[in-house]
């Protein structure tokens, strides 16, 4: 399809929330013209796209653009993966379904780093409720949304007969050692074990592009956009007049621009439209249209450690692969059940903090009762065993463990490596560069390792870690050193980047960025602090709360 020689409102990066955003501003107002640019296909019709097993199939597909990171200096000189979606629908294609919003006081940071209480707790609330479809009609009214297009379930609410063989062990292991259930974790408290929350429905996932209809908006796959065109407004401010596609052609935006092309591309686009640090742009030749030192910096994501466990009796039918694993309800979700969060002990954060150097404000936000540090999964199946150079077949008789990095302090950046769009930029997450980062993951390590090989439940279910090649094996009694090398040797982002035109920085609280006119960003890009979740529900109620900004502006 060839492009419009003009729309109202161009949207670039048709994922997660540029779909979302698209869909929502089409409802807003259905007079405006839309043109949403991806440069990915339209996969709706491969299986793949919302099938159970389909999410474990895509990565490093022809729908993910499976990006490389710089050697990373505190993980030995490693090259880390980053997924990221390379199709309408973005990184919701490519997500398994995790669904988490983190804790209150996650958001209400959020909302002083940025001097605006819409971005609170209390602020967002309303568009969490507003894309969801709260699985649980006598849940909290106060909380919850139950006409949003997300559908999403609890495993026992997934499906009657979804009872893993593994459920009550490892629930009974986390209680040994005094974790609380929590009994609705998307209510602004997170801490405790909680069931996996998933936006799966009937048994399928649901990518952004399929669960919020596009019928009105115009959609060009499989086409990329070079630069973001600008003219020259009262007393020179620059204005946004349009984008430049990679073939060289244009397209004129009557309103506005918004980039949502994701943390690894979004800030590219703007530095190659002439909007960054003027000494990475004049490296590149590109002519500077706004000198924005921040586009790029503040990278962050959350870093995990994923351990390998052989089962004790793996005959009994525990794990995915075994044959006695034959319930179709096995394959509504993700192979777990539960999913554990909490606070680094007092002790072990502040020490950490003081050698940081963090600053009084920040170390008091990270250190609120209320705030979770690390999240664990146990996952019924050896995921991502490939990773750290385990060949484990998948057969029911190995399981695995992911302890991630909520509220990461290291940050990285995204630079140039090209005056190309068709060129990835330079990904450098700076992964696990803190003592704070450190002692989180050490901490939450020494948790599973407890819970897995020293409770009694753990033990009757557990004969040993799996360790990758040339590693020894970890106990709850290792030095700090020996599971910080392991971490080092094997530890592995969790692909949700974020943070690198970061709200307060780059653009102001309405996704306006700095300097110029008609130019929005839309994405995580824009998350001025990490979130301890998963970000995909926050995405959602993100795109929700940009579509009302923007309708309500335009009105």
């Amino acid at each position: 399809m060839a492009p419009p020689s003009e729309a109202d409102y161009i949207i670039v990066g048709g994922g997660l929330t540029g779909c979302t955003l698209a869909s929502r501003l089409h409802q807003g107002d259905t007079s405006a013209n839309i043109l949403l640019v991806e440069a990915g296909i339209d996969a709706t019709g491969d299986p793949r796209v919302t099938t159970p097993m389909g999410g474990f199939a895509l990565g490093r597909s022809e729908l993910d653009w499976a990006y490389q990171t710089t050697p990373q200096l505190n993980t030995k000189d490693r090259q880390h993966y980053n997924a990221a979606g390379k199709t309408l629908g973005g990184g919701s294609v490519l997500n398994y379904g995790s669904w988490t919003r983190g804790d209150a006081s996650d958001y209400d940071d959020w909302a002083k780093v940025v001097n605006d209480d819409r971005w609170s707790y209390k602020g967002m609330l309303p568009f969490f409720k507003k894309s969801e479809h709260h699985f649980d009609p006598n849940s909290d009214q106060q909380q919850h949304g139950f006409e949003g297009p997300m559908h999403y379930a609890s495993v026992s609410a997934s499906h009657p007969e979804r009872l893993y063989p593994l459920r009550e062990p490892i629930l009974a292991a986390w209680g040994e050692l005094g974790v609380a259930l929590n009994s609705d974790t998307n209510s602004g408290s997170v801490i405790g074990i909680s069931e996996i929350e998933e936006n799966w429905h009937n048994g399928l996932r649901q990518p952004s592009h399929l669960a919020y209809p596009l019928d009105g908006v115009r959609i060009l796959t499989e086409t990329a956009v070079q630069r973001v065109l600008f003219s020259n407004g009262q007393e020179g401010k620059p204005v946004t007049v349009g984008v430049q596609l990679a073939d060289g052609s244009t397209v004129s935006a009557r309103k506005e621009v918004i980039l949502s092309a994701g943390a690894h591309r979004t800030p590219q686009l703007l530095m190659l439209s002439g909007i960054g640090p003027a000494e990475e742009l004049s490296k590149q030749n590109i002519p500077c249209v706004k000198d924005q030192v921040h586009v790029g910096k503040n990278m962050f994501d959350h870093f995990a450690h994923f351990q390998y466990w052989k089962l004790r009796n793996p005959s009994q039918g525990l794990a995915l692969g075994n044959p006695l694993w034959k319930s179709s309800a096995y394959f509504s979700g993700m192979p777990c059940d539960w999913v554990v969060k909490e606070p680094v002990p007092y002790d072990l954060l502040s020490p950490a903090l003081r050698d940081d150097s963090t600053s009084a404000e920040e170390a008091s936000a990270l250190q609120q009762p209320s705030r979770c540090h690390v999240e664990t999964m146990v996952i019924y199946a050896p995921a991502a065993a490939d990773h750290v150079g385990l060949q484990l077949p998948m057969d029911g008789t190995y399981i695995s463990t992911s302890v991630m990095l909520l509220l990461p302090t290291s940050r990285g950046r995204i630079s140039l490596a090209s005056t190309s769009i068709s060129d990835p930029p330079h990904i450098d997450p700076n992964y696990y560069s803190t003592a704070t980062d450190r002692a989180a993951l050490i901490y939450g390590t020494r948790r599973v390792l407890k819970a897995l090989l020293d409770t009694k439940a753990g033990k009757e279910q557990i004969a040993s870690e799996v360790v990758p090649p040339g590693m020894a094996e970890l106990t709850s009694q290792s030095k700090d050193q020996e599971i910080d090398e392991r971490i080092r040797a094997a530890g592995m982002p969790h692909a949700h980047a974020s943070g690198t035109a970061a709200m307060g920085k780059v653009v102001d609280t309405d996704f306006k960025v700095y300097g110029v006119d008609g130019l929005r960003v839309v994405d995580a890009s824009v998350f001025p602090v990490p979130i301890a979740a998963h970000p995909q529900a926050t995405l959602y109620a993100l795109a929700e709360q940009a579509a009302d900004i923007i309708v309500k502006r335009s009105v």
